[in-house]
């Protein structure tokens, strides 16, 4: 009698334990879905070098690179914004620029803008359209101008391969001392046939150069002024 009452002392003991470990994986795997950014890949710096930090990371579902440019520059909010907003002088500064021009402009908030990048031969110019949504918030002052693919706006152009998917933000954070932080942050898929690798690579360079040519070409526009960009109040 006591030999069975040991072994069904035992079998409940062994259950008791595999019942333990099974809510203890239960709960770990709960954590790991519930803590912020778990599954989430971390940004890579890949280039750190004059205030000008640049970082990338998988974009979600696919093996392109998602890229953020950081860098400070000595200008005002509107200042800033009359760059990006003057596609006439896009060229000038923007990488591989072929050129811009504002296809609709609905007020200051939001516009449709086409784009031409200058690819390297052999490969065909890109085109891009997309749209710009800008807002500012009212107690920090700082700006966000939102980036969304718009590929059907107008037709195809010959010669040219369109742009199938592009998009992003940038951010601008104004500062104490007359400065600005910039953010730009982008993804794109270039289309036709690029390898991973050149794409990436194309990319990062981009948003580097872009962003290195940003504070030389913004000071022609220091004395701009718009109604509907509000400096931060010095203190």
């Amino acid at each position: 009698m006591r030999s069975g009452s040991n072994r069904e002392s035992q079998l409940r003991r062994r259950r008791c334990r595999l019942k333990l470990l099974g809510l203890a994986l239960c709960i770990s795997t709960m954590d790991f879905l519930l803590v912020p950014g778990a599954r989430a890949q971390d940004w890579q710096l890949v280039h750190s070098a004059d205030r000008l930090q640049v970082q990338r990371r998988n974009y979600e579902g696919s093996e392109l690179d998602e890229i953020r440019g950081v860098i400070a520059v000595e200008a005002s909010l509107n200042a800033v914004m009359a760059l990006l907003k003057d596609d006439a002088f896009n060229d000038q500064w923007v990488y591989r620029s072929g050129g811009a021009e504002i296809l609709r402009q609905d007020g200051y908030a939001s516009a449709y803008v086409y784009g031409v990048v200058d690819a390297p031969w052999p490969m065909l110019d890109r085109d891009t359209i997309v749209r710009f949504d800008y807002r500012q918030d009212p107690l920090t002052r700082e700006i966000v101008i939102t980036i969304t693919n718009a590929p059907d706006f107008i037709p195809a152009r010959e010669n040219l391969v369109r742009v199938p998917d592009f998009g992003g933000f940038w951010k601008l954070r104004p500062q104490a001392g007359g400065r600005v932080e910039v953010i730009y942050q982008v993804y794109g898929d270039p289309g036709g046939l690029v390898p991973v690798w050149l794409a990436n690579f194309a990319a990062q360079r981009s948003v580097i150069r872009t962003l290195q040519n940003l504070g030389p070409a913004v000071a022609r526009y220091a004395g701009a002024h718009s109604p509907f960009v509000q400096e931060l109040a010095a203190d």
